[in-house]
């Protein structure tokens, strides 16, 4: 017999909501994510940005008394010229596509001043993922491990989705969280090695999913209906978690091979434990990825304002 391998919930266990935004839309071939893919297929999905909200930390030197909120990721910027050339014309490449009006505007349009939003955490720093942050003018932003080097020093150029400017994000108000391989702060939690009680009352988890960039994280989420894994990139298409799928790569120029993923070998074992983590018999836990494009058809309803 197994047991749970999520905390139990406590006598006064604090839960958190969840609100998906679509933070626009992009169209992406089929090749480039899985294998074997069907000739020509295409998909035009979300970039998927999250609001959680917290009753109230202490955590982030914020006032307790007061709701804490958070975005997971910001989607896509909410306008085309707001990236450099060398985006644009890879953007261009994903038509047909849509940007605005962007996650700042849709909070506001749901009631909620962007000047809120305490803290932003990024799964990672493409390009359809950091959003706007010039947008959320009091929020701290916090990313994984070594991201704050890709975004200053970039991957070299392999691909044109590797492209990335350097103070993307307001350098006064970012910070890196530590190393998970080194700081006695991550712990094992289920079938990831490390993992990082971010408040403090297994409310919301950091879990370390490495491969598909230096820092990429997932967010694992305890609502009073069960858990939500917010997946960032971590897997780009559902049948890459049932086993029907594997990775997709291409061959670029010289015949490189390339793949979405920086470090392929390292982003399937996190798929595999995804798979068994999704599978877990004792705890309800919903996965969802950024670009799941049905999974936002299915819900789109309980967008922010709404809540999973």
């Amino acid at each position: 017999m197994g047991e749970p391998v999520l905390p139990s919930a406590a006598s006064d266990q604090t839960y958190v909501t969840v609100s998906p935004i679509a933070g626009g839309f992009i169209t992406l071939s089929d090749h480039f994510f899985v294998h074997p893919a069907t000739a020509g297929a295409k998909r035009t999905v979300p970039s998927l940005a999250f609001l959680i909200q917290h009753p109230g930390v202490k955590a982030f030197n914020h006032d307790p008394s007061k709701p804490f909120r958070m975005m997971f990721d910001l989607g896509l910027r909410k306008a085309k010229d707001r990236y450099p050339p060398e985006l644009q014309h890879h953007i261009d490449g994903r038509a047909p596509h849509q940007l605005p009006p962007g996650v700042a505007a849709q909070l506001q349009t749901g009631g909620l001043d962007p000047s809120e939003i305490d803290l932003v955490i990024l799964s990672h720093v493409h390009y359809d993922h950091h959003g706007d942050p010039e947008d959320f003018p009091t929020a701290q932003f916090l990313v994984g491990a070594g991201a704050l080097d890709v975004l200053k020093n970039g991957l070299g150029g392999i691909a044109s989705h590797q492209h990335f400017v350097p103070d993307t994000l307001p350098a006064a108000r970012t910070s890196e969280l530590s190393d998970p391989l080194t700081n006695p702060d991550w712990k094992p939690l289920g079938p990831f090695p490390a993992a990082l009680d971010l408040f403090g009352d297994a409310s919301v988890f950091v879990i370390d999913t490495p491969g598909h960039l230096p820092g990429h994280l997932n967010l694992l989420c305890r609502t009073k209906d069960g858990w939500i894994m917010l997946c960032g990139d971590a897997f780009h298409d559902r049948r890459l978690l049932t086993g029907e799928k594997t990775i997709g790569t291409w061959e670029g120029p010289g015949g490189q091979r390339l793949c979405i993923h920086l470090d392929e070998s390292t982003a399937a074992e996190s798929i595999r434990r995804l798979r068994e983590f999704a599978q877990d018999p004792f705890d309800r836990v919903e996965l969802v990825a950024a670009h799941e494009e049905e999974w936002w058809e299915r819900n789109r309803e309980r967008a922010f304002p709404g809540t999973l």
